[in-house]
């Protein structure tokens, strides 16, 4: 049974839960600057959309008068920048806005590497939410696939030098994103799109439901202190579920009663219209 008097940090899904797109969800905010301000709880804000920076995030929660500090931003963009370090990459094709290759290419500075397209140089293909994709960014995509990881023949002649296989990966696997105008796509399509097209997965899938992203959060509390608070099963609940900690599902986004009542899961810790109601006795 979800107790908010053991509760000290709440990790806040950002889309559907705070922001209607680019429009507060008054009560929540409310609820959550009130009990910033009083010191009560510790809030945390996740999200998967990799569209942005984590600076335009301070931005967006600072912009609704929500006090807020870097280290309260997550991310998949962390992940990703930890997996290129990790593996060492120094040539990785990223697809993405010009802004947030920008942003990776400030954050990899000293690594040296390089993020533009380079068939005979990539190592790693890094998908995220790009909203200037183009079809051109999505055929170099499928081609630098093609060349370096599917075996010849007559469907692809055309091979580079480099005969080593190329990694590709996804910052993560929304099927949508939520607006004020309903949902809009995300990556999960794309992903589609390219298994479709050439039976192209990627290797790792980062951000929600991955419970990496909240690391910097079990460092400090205790798992049965803290809870996720969203607006997707898939995503926000299964984060929860695989870090071993509570979540609340608001009705404020993407998921109904009508698919609370289709889930054939655990349901979730509580379920609330909006993050605000969790105050309410008995809900």
């Amino acid at each position: 049974m979800f107790d908010l008097k053991k509760k000290k940090a709440f990790v806040c899904d950002l889309d559907g839960t705070l922001f209607m797109g680019p429009n507060p969800i008054a009560p929540a905010v409310d609820f959550v600057i009130r009990h910033t301000n009083s010191g009560r709880f510790r809030f945390f804000y996740l999200t998967n959309n990799t569209s942005k920076c984590p600076d335009e995030y301070m931005k967006k929660v600072s912009g609704a008068a929500i006090p807020v500090t870097e280290d309260q931003i997550l991310t998949p963009l962390i992940t990703l920048e930890a997996y290129i370090r990790e593996k060492g990459y120094k040539s990785v094709y990223l697809i993405s806005s010009e802004r947030v290759k920008a942003h990776m290419s400030e954050r990899l500075a000293d690594t040296g590497v390089s993020l533009d397209y380079d068939p005979e140089s990539n190592e790693l293909i890094a998908l995220t939410y790009d909203k200037e994709l183009t079809y051109d960014k999505l055929a170099r995509a499928t081609e630098l696939w093609n060349m370096r990881n599917v075996p010849p023949g007559t469907m692809c002649p055309v091979r580079t030098k480099n005969r080593a296989p190329v990694d590709f990966v996804a910052t993560h696997p929304d099927n949508c994103c939520p607006s004020e105008r309903g949902p809009i796509p995300d990556i999960g399509g794309i992903l589609k799109l390219l298994e479709t097209t050439n039976r192209m997965k990627p290797s790792h899938i980062f951000g929600k439901p991955s419970p990496t992203l909240l690391a910097p959060v079990l460092a400090e509390f205790a798992p049965e202190e803290i809870a996720v608070v969203g607006d997707r099963l898939y995503t926000d609940k299964a984060i929860a579920d695989n870090a071993g900690i509570d979540f609340v599902c608001v009705l404020s986004g993407e998921t109904t009663r009508e698919d609370l009542a289709r889930y054939s899961g655990a349901p979730p810790s509580i379920v609330v219209e909006t993050f605000d109601k969790v105050e309410l006795p008995g809900k």
